[in-house]
């Protein structure tokens, strides 16, 4: 069975690249990795439903 999912895309704070992640619906929190430099980040769902607020990862 499928899981219904969003795309959460955010902005890497060490190199500034776009990455997207797929997360399911009821996440507002979810950790990724830039895919240019491989910073580690969490990301949280924003006031905009696609755009997500990133911090590095401690």
């Amino acid at each position: 069975m499928a899981v219904p999912a969003i795309t959460a895309e955010w902005i890497c704070t060490r190199c500034g690249a776009t990455n997207r992640k797929l997360v399911p619906i009821r996440l507002t929190r979810a950790a990724d990795r830039c895919v240019t430099c491989h910073a580690a980040h969490v990301v949280e769902a924003d006031e905009r439903p696609v755009r997500w607020r990133a911090r590095l990862e401690e």
